[in-house]
């Protein structure tokens, strides 16, 4: 029995005050954008854009365009939750912030692209703050175990994201405490990415499940 059958057991559970239908459609396809979000970065990566320095550029555009494509989606499902809408916004500044820092290179530009980034950092984890409470909320009445999960996952998010700072700052003072830091915090990164993908596609299941029984 899977998780969705188990929260649905109870007798005195509340009818979902959300469009599952909409959820259902529009969650599967932020998994496949997901999906390709990470294909781009493995392309854009730095060994890769070493031996293949023409896919840099083409990445970066695609990337931006998924960040914007995501923030589309994220837009059309915020009236179902005023986090979405938060995080679209979010999307659409990290999207216009990362297209201004594309051109951006060499000394010259340091003043302007070292602030662009900060913010563009800053952005970003406001969105995926955004997000994930989306997520945590629309799941509710539907599947409180995946809730719950979002709820953890945004904790593993910002403490990862944390000692990747962290472990930046101790590179230039104690750099093999910083290494540390930066190697375990870039695995937990990838745990983090990993898991996501497996919980909006859960999530797309749960709505599809919960429609289909609607539906009957």
């Amino acid at each position: 029995m899977d998780e969705y059958n188990i929260n649905q057991s109870g007798e005195a559970r509340r009818e979902p005050q959300v469009n599952t239908e909409l959820l259902a459609r529009w969650t599967s396809v932020l998994f496949w954008l997901v999906i390709v979000s990470v294909i781009v970065d493995l392309l854009t990566s730095e060994n890769i854009s070493e031996i293949f320095p023409a896919l840099n550029f083409a990445g970066q555009i695609l990337k931006k365009a998924a960040a914007v494509g995501y923030g589309i989606i994220l837009w059309i499902i915020s009236s179902e939750s005023v986090y979405y809408r938060n995080a679209a916004i979010c999307q659409f500044i990290f999207a216009v912030l990362g297209i201004i820092l594309i051109p951006v290179s060499g000394e010259s530009d340091f003043l302007v692209a070292v602030p662009a980034a900060l913010v563009s950092v800053v952005i970003g984890m406001t969105g995926v703050y955004y997000e994930i409470n989306g997520h945590t909320e629309v799941l509710q009445d539907v599947d409180l175990v995946l809730s719950e999960k979002w709820h953890r996952l945004w904790k593993w998010y910002i403490g990862t994201s944390l000692g990747l700072i962290a472990g930046t700052v101790f590179t230039v003072l104690i750099p093999l405490l910083g290494m540390l830091f930066v190697l375990a915090s870039t695995i937990g990164m990838l745990v983090v990415s990993v898991l996501k993908i497996i919980y909006i596609y859960k999530m797309s299941k749960a709505f599809r499940a919960y429609t289909a029984q609607q539906a009957v």
